[in-house]
C-alpha cells in the first residue's frame, strides 16, 4: 500500500493531501474546459468544444428525465448532475493518464509518512492519483447525495413520511444505498489502477522489451471504458435517489 501524505495523521479526521490536490485539479480542468467552450459562444451554429458541451448537457438532461418526476425537477437538478458527471469523468481518468510517485527513504512524521508506512510501501509516496480511488472521497460524495435526497423529500414532510409508511423496507435501503453508491465507484477505480500498477511491475526482457505492455494497453482501454461508465452510473443513481423523494412538480415515481 502506498504511503500517502496526510494532515492530522494521528486523528480520525486525517486528510489525504494527494486526494485533496487531485480533487482541486479535476475541478480546475472542468472549469477551464467549460470556460473555453463559451469563449466563442455561437447560439446559431455551435461548433467544436461548445457543441460537445451542449451535447453533454442534453445527454444529462435526458438521463435525468428517466428518473425524475417532472421537468421542473429535471431543470432544478440538471446543473448539479452535469457538474457531477463531468467532475467524476475527469477524476476517474486522472490515474489512468499518469501515475507519479517519488521514492522516499526518510520518514516525514508531520505528513504521516512513518518508517513503518514507507517499509510497507517500499518507499513509494504517490503524488498523482485518481481522487475517486480513495474510499473516503467516494463515500463523502455518496453521503452528500443522501443528504440532498432527504432534504428534497422534507420539503413535503407529509408525502415524505407517507413514502416510508407505504414501504417500511425502504428504511433499510436508506442505510445501504449510500454505502453501495460510494463503494461501487471506489472499487472499480481502485481495482483498475491497482491492476495497472501490478502489470507495470512485470519483468522487462533483455532490459528493453516490456512483457506487460500488451496487457497494459488492453487494460487501460478497458479501464477507460469503466471509468467513463462509472461517472454515468454514479450520476444517474444520484438523480434516481433525489427523484424518488421529489414529491412536488408532478407525479411522483415510486
Amino acid at each position: 500500500m502506498p504511503a500517502f501524505p496526510y494532515l492530522f495523521s494521528n486523528s480520525i479526521f486525517r486528510i489525504n493531501l494527494v486526494t485533496i490536490a487531485m480533487m482541486i485539479l479535476a475541478g480546475l480542468v472542468v472549469l477551464i474546459v467549460l470556460r473555453l467552450s463559451i469563449r466563442k459562444l455561437d447560439m446559431r451554429n455551435p461548433r467544436g468544444l461548445q457543441n460537445l458541451i451542449e451535447w453533454a448537457i442534453d445527454f444529462t438532461a435526458n438521463m435525468a428525465r428517466d428518473t425524475m418526476p417532472s421537468e421542473q425537477v429535471v431543470q432544478w437538478i440538471l446543473p448539479l448532475a452535469f457538474t457531477m458527471m463531468a467532475f467524476l469523468f475527469v477524476s476517474n481518468w486522472l490515474g489512468l493518464i499518469a501515475t507519479i510517485a517519488i521514492h522516499q527513504q526518510q520518514p516525514i512524521p508531520w505528513l504521516g509518512i512513518t518508517a513503518q508506512s514507507l517499509a510497507m510501501a517500499h518507499g513509494e509516496v504517490p503524488l498523482f492519483d485518481s481522487p475517486t480511488a480513495n474510499m473516503s472521497m467516494t463515500l463523502g460524495m455518496a453521503l452528500m447525495v443522501w443528504v440532498l435526497s432527504h432534504a428534497t423529500g422534507l420539503r413535503r414532510p407529509k408525502q415524505y413520511l407517507w413514502h416510508f409508511v407505504k414501504n417500511p423496507l425502504g428504511i433499510m435501503e436508506e442505510f445501504t444505498n449510500p454505502l453501495t453508491h460510494g463503494m461501487r465507484l471506489f472499487g472499480n477505480i481502485f481495482a483498475g489502477e491497482a491492476l495497472a500498477g501490478a502489470i507495470l511491475t512485470m519483468p522487462i526482457l533483455f532490459g528493453v522489451v516490456p512483457t506487460g505492455f500488451p496487457f497494459l494497453l488492453v487494460w487501460l482501454l478497458y479501464s477507460g471504458f469503466v471509468s467513463t461508465i462509472q461517472a454515468y452510473i454514479f450520476t444517474i443513481l444520484m438523480t434516481l435517489y433525489v427523484g424518488q423523494k421529489s414529491f412536488h412538480g408532478g407525479v411522483h415515481h415510486s
